[in-house]
C-alpha cells in the first residue's frame, strides 16, 4: 500500500494519490489506485511485470490506467467554478533496476503515456463521427488521442522493514522535445514522492 503527492506550482492543493497492489507471484502483481490532483478526482488500475530478474539487477514493465470523472463547478479547495470533461491517462512504463548492498534501488527507464477524452471513446465503438464538436475536446482535434514519449528515474529507499521512500520525476515528451506547459492535459516534469508499506 502507498501514498503519493508530488510538488506543484499550480493552486490549489493538495495531490494525494493512493493505492493498494497485489503480488499475484514474485514477477507480477495488480493494483488500484485513487485520489486527486487537486482539480479532479481520479482512480484507476495497475500492473507490475517483472521481465528480467537477476540477483541485483531487472527489467520490469509497470502500467497504469487512469479515469477522471468530470468536473462541473467547484471541487475541493479549488473555489473556482469550471466544467474538464471526463478524461483518461494511460502510462506503461519499463524500467531497468539496481540494488546496492544497502537495499536502495536505482531505477531508470523509457515508455509511452496517453490522453483521450471519453466522448470520442465513445465515438470509436459507436461509429459516431461527431468528436470533437462540444466543450474542451476540441483540444485534441485533429488526433482523437495524445501519444508521448516518457522518460523517468527513481529511487527505492528502505527507512524501516517496511516502509520504503520513493521518490521518482517523469519527463514528458513529444516530437518537438519536452512538452510545454499547459498545451496538453500532462505536463512536463512530474515529480513524484510516494511511501509504501509492505505487508
Amino acid at each position: 500500500a502507498g501514498m503519493m503527492t508530488t510538488y506543484t506550482g499550480r493552486i490549489p492543493p493538495p495531490v494525494l494519490i493512493g493505492d493498494v497492489t497485489y503480488g499475484v507471484s514474485n514477477k507480477f502483481s495488480v493494483g488500484i489506485t485513487g485520489g486527486t490532483i487537486g482539480t479532479l478526482a481520479l482512480y484507476g488500475i495497475k500492473v507490475n511485470l517483472a521481465l528480467v530478474q537477476r540477483k541485483d539487477f531487472r527489467i520490469s514493465f509497470r502500467m497504469t490506467s487512469v479515469y477522471y470523472p468530470e468536473r462541473d463547478g467547484k471541487f475541493l479547495f479549488d473555489k473556482e467554478d469550471k466544467y474538464i470533461m471526463p478524461w483518461m491517462l494511460s502510462m506503461g512504463f519499463f524500467d531497468a533496476e539496481w540494488k546496492t548492498k544497502k537495499n536502495i534501488r536505482w531505477a531508470i527507464g523509457v515508455g509511452v503515456a496517453e490522453t483521450h477524452c471519453i466522448k470520442d471513446m465513445k465515438m470509436w465503438f459507436m461509429s459516431s463521427k461527431k468528436h470533437h464538436q462540444h466543450g474542451d475536446c476540441k483540444e485534441m482535434s485533429p488526433s482523437l488521442i495524445h501519444v508521448f514519449g516518457t522518460m523517468q528515474g527513481s529511487v527505492s529507499i528502505p527507512i524501516s522493514k517496511r516502509f520504503t521512500l520513493k521518490p521518482e520525476v517523469v519527463f514528458v515528451f513529444n516530437e518537438n522535445g519536452l512538452i510545454k506547459r499547459g498545451e496538453f492535459k500532462v505536463v512536463p516534469i512530474n515529480p513524484y514522492i510516494s511511501v509504501v508499506y509492505s505487508f
